[in-house]
């Protein structure tokens, strides 16, 4: 059965895509996450969600982690392509809107509750002033939030993909390491989960890793969550192991200082959301004494002292976003 009023969400990421159902309400029907690794492409992904929903969606609206031209997308880490005619014809749908995923991740941010935050910072947004978000997920997304008569207008960027600006020695030594192998560095790769077994290997050159470690890190698949957990496990007392420390340590740096260049570079007043996959698991790692520390700096340190820097907890935000971008351009 297809109801004229039954909305599909999707957010592709790099690893793993979400799927919502949704009314014009903006209450959920139905939900999935999945991994994309299990799956050709995303036609396949997509035809196995509808086959499990009750109802067929009348449109559909779908964030993306890639550059959206003419309503066709690449995706940045990951071999697929999209195209909205092709889906729309392909699984009966009269609308299909694609939009960047940070896009979907910036509308999303500003519907959360309380509850879905972790403020990292207080501070005091200026009122009518932009918003921006950074998420390191897979990869580095970058956006901000121009506000306007009919409500925040989110705005994509490739930031990621800019290139990386060493603040001290170590990454000036980190940016010489990688452009022994790279003739570009962009800051996306020493500032998401694809970086961190970049900045791990980097560390193992100064802070040899324990063997325990080592063994752990042959036997994986995906370095990154076991640098993650061995870091996460030593600052709880745990197993020692200061090389995942200072890696993730040197992320959190990274990370922090990437923060207030798009705030500097969109003039966001209004304050920060840090988004991604990453950010919540670490939070030990973005304690407000040391992100402050890089964040707040240079000619507009007291400025950047007072703005607000929450950590997005809710999973589902591009999620949300994308349901309400679309929500809002359905016209039935």
């Amino acid at each position: 059965m297809t109801a004229t009023n039954i909305l599909l969400a999707g957010d592709i990421g790099a690893t793993k895509t979400s799927l919502g159902l949704y009314d014009q309400s903006g209450r959920q029907l139905g939900q999935g996450t999945v991994q994309n690794g299990a799956y050709r492409n995303f036609d396949d992904l997509l035809a196995g969600f509808l086959a499990r929903q009750r109802v067929e969606p009348c449109c559909a609206c779908i964030g993306v982690a890639g550059p959206v031209i003419d309503q066709a997308v690449t995706l940045t880490n990951l071999a697929w392509s999209l195209d909205a005619g092709q889906l729309a014809s392909r699984h009966r749908l009269r609308q299909v809107w694609l939009i960047n995923d940070l896009v979907a991740t910036a509308l999303g941010a500003t519907l959360l509750e309380p509850g879905d935050l972790h403020p990292l910072t207080p501070g005091t947004p200026r009122p009518g002033a932009v918003r921006a978000v950074l998420a390191p997920g897979t990869g580095l997304g970058e956006a901000f939030l121009v506000p306007g008569a009919g409500g925040d207008e989110p705005l994509p960027t490739e930031g990621g993909h800019a290139s990386f600006a060493p603040r001290n020695r170590e990454q000036i030594d980190l940016l010489d390491h990688l452009l022994d192998h790279q003739a570009h560095v962009a800051v996306e790769q020493v500032c998401s989960g694809l970086a961190i077994p970049t900045l791990f290997d980097f560390m193992a050159r100064r802070c040899p890793p324990p063997a325990w470690l080592e063994a752990e890190l042959a036997a994986a698949g995906d370095r990154t969550p076991v640098i993650a957990r061995a870091a996460l496990q030593a600052l709880d007392g745990g197993p020692a192991c200061e090389t995942a420390v200072r890696t993730l340590r040197l992320f959190a740096d990274i990370l922090a200082d990437e923060a207030a260049n798009l705030v500097l570079k969109t003039l966001a007043f209004g304050g920060l959301f840090i988004g991604g996959g990453l950010a919540p698991r670490l939070l030990p790692f973005l304690r407000h004494d040391a992100f402050m520390a890089v964040f707040a700096r240079g000619t507009y340190r007291e400025l950047l002292a007072t703005l607000p820097v929450q950590v997005i907890l809710n999973p589902q935000t591009a999620l949300l976003g994308a349901a309400a971008y679309g929500r809002s351009r359905y016209r039935g």
